[in-house]
């Protein structure tokens, strides 16, 4: 086998490499999409997810401090009306 065969099979292994490669290019393309399209609705989850866990701990120390103020106010005497 002389060397020119061996390029020209080297060029055709090389080109169809390529073809396959452009073949699959518009899936590659789509799956790419896909990932970004996850991760963006992932970012938008933590923080919806994070606001969640924000507004529960804000409701929870306001609770707090309604009931201390409930529990340690002074205690009087009932009064006639």
């Amino acid at each position: 086998m002389d060397q020119a065969t061996i390029v020209s099979y080297a060029l055709g292994y090389i080109a169809v490499a390529i073809a396959v490669f452009l073949m699959f290019l518009p899936a590659l393309a789509v799956l790419g999409l896909l990932l970004l399209g996850a991760g963006a609705v992932q970012v938008i989850v933590l923080l919806i997810d994070a606001m969640a866990v924000g507004l529960y701990k804000t409701v929870l120390r306001m609770y707090h401090h309604l009931l201390d103020r409930w529990q340690n106010r002074p205690r009087s005497r009932l009064t006639a009306h």
